[in-house]
C-alpha cells in the first residue's frame, strides 16, 4: 500500500489483513500511486499484528521514550499497541487485535511516528482542523472539546472540501508561496451532540473512543482536498451569545494560540525551534480571527467562510477579482 502525502511516499508493509482493513478508512483518500517527485527516500512503514496476549518488551509504562539514533517510541498499555520511529529505519507499528479496532487507533493510525517522520523545519504536524472553499484554505484552531470536529463538517456538509478534524500537517512557506495544509486522516471523532446536530448520527461508526467518541470515515461521504494554502487561521473559541463574528487578532496573539498544538513538540520528539520557525512563518504571512463556535451550523458556516476574501488577499494565496472586498460581519 502506497501513500503519497506532501511529497513523499509512505510505504506500508503488512501481512494482516486485519491490520490493513484498520488503517485503510483513515487513508482511503491517499492511497494509490505515488507522486512521480519525492522528496529523499520513501518511508518504510511495517505494521504487525499480534495477539491480545501480547505486551511491549523493553519500557516502562505507557507514554513516549526516546530512542538513540533520534528515534522515538509511543507504548500503550491496554490495548497494547507500540509504535516508533527510526530515521533510516521508518516507523513499526505493532498492535493487539483489540488495539486494531480501538477507536483511537482507527482514527489516526500511527499518528504520532508519522509526526516525528513529516516534522522538522519546514513542516509541523499540528492539533488542527481545516477546511477549503475553493482551493484555498481556513486553519481551525482550538483546545480539545471545543468544536474543531463539528465546525469541520459542519463546513464539509455545506460544501467545502474536508483537510481534517483533528491532526494536520502545516508547511512553511516557500518564496511567494503561501504555507499550506496537507490533509492526513480520512476520519472525524464526533460526541454525540455534535452527531445530532449535523445530522450525521446514522453514519456507521468505525469505533469509539475512550472518551466515549464515536469515529467515522468521511471519504465517501464528504469531499476530501489533499493539500491547499493556507489563507487564513481561525481560533475557535467557546460559545458567545448571537451571531458568531470573526475579530481579528494580533499575529503575537495567533502564534501564542498555535504554538501548544504541535504534536512533535508535545511528545518531546521534536524541536521547539523547527516549530516556532513554522508558526512564525504561519503568523507572518496569513491573518488570523477569533470565532465563537455556535450550534447554528448555517452561521458558523458562513462565519468560517467570511474570511476567505480578506485571508486570500493577505496570504497572496488566491487571485480573483472581485472577491477581496472585506465581507460583512468580519470586524
Amino acid at each position: 500500500m502506497l501513500l503519497a502525502l506532501a511529497g513523499r511516499t509512505v510505504r506500508v508493509e503488512t501481512a494482516s489483513d486485519r491490520a490493513l482493513g484498520a488503517i485503510a478508512p483513515a487513508f482511503s483518500h491517499l492511497a494509490g500511486s505515488a507522486p512521480g517527485a519525492v522528496a529523499g527516500a520513501p518511508i518504510r512503514w511495517r505494521i504487525a499484528e499480534e495477539d491480545d496476549a501480547w505486551r511491549p518488551e523493553g519500557y516502562g509504562p505507557n507514554g513516549a521514550y526516546r530512542m538513540s539514533g533520534g528515534g522515538f517510541a509511543v507504548v500503550q498499555g491496554e490495548p497494547a499497541a507500540l509504535e516508533s520511529y527510526l530515521p533510516g529505519e521508518g516507523i513499526t507499528l505493532r498492535a493487539g487485535r483489540r488495539a486494531l479496532g480501538a477507536g483511537d487507533f482507527r482514527a489516526h493510525p500511527g499518528s504520532f511516528a508519522l509526526a516525528a517522520a513529516l516534522s522538522g523545519p519546514g513542516a509541523q504536524v499540528l492539533h488542527a482542523g481545516a477546511i477549503a472553499h475553493d482551493g484555498a484554505a481556513v486553519l481551525l484552531v482550538g483546545v480539545g472539546g471545543v468544536g474543531k470536529s463539528t465546525t469541520a463538517l459542519a463546513c464539509a456538509l455545506g460544501g467545502a472540501d474536508f483537510l481534517g478534524d483533528d491532526l494536520v500537517l502545516v508547511e512553511a512557506g516557500r518564496g511567494a508561496a503561501a504555507p499550506r495544509v496537507h490533509c492526513l486522516f480520512a476520519t472525524a471523532k464526533l460526541n454525540d451532540d455534535s452527531a445530532r446536530a449535523l445530522g450525521v448520527g446514522n453514519w456507521r461508526p468505525i469505533g469509539i473512543t475512550p472518551k466515549n467518541k464515536t469515529v467515522v470515515a468521511v471519504g465517501d461521504r464528504v469531499a476530501i482536498r489533499r493539500s491547499a494554502p493556507i489563507a487564513a487561521v481561525v481560533l475557535l473559541a467557546p460559545p458567545a451569545n448571537g451571531e458568531p463574528r470573526p475579530e481579528r487578532i494580533a499575529p503575537a496573539a495567533a502564534m501564542a494560540l498555535v504554538m501548544p498544538t504541535a504534536l512533535p513538540v508535545a511528545c518531546r520528539t521534536g524541536s521547539p525551534a523547527d516549530l516556532l520557525g513554522v508558526v512564525a512563518d504561519l503568523a507572518r504571512r496569513v491573518p488570523a480571527f477569533r470565532l465563537p463556535v455556535t450550534w447554528d451550523l448555517d452561521a458558523l458556516r458562513s462565519a468560517v467562510r467570511s474570511v476567505l476574501p480578506r485571508g486570500a488577499e493577505a496570504s497572496g494565496s488566491i487571485a480573483r477579482p472581485g472577491r477581496l472586498a472585506l465581507p460583512d460581519g468580519v470586524s
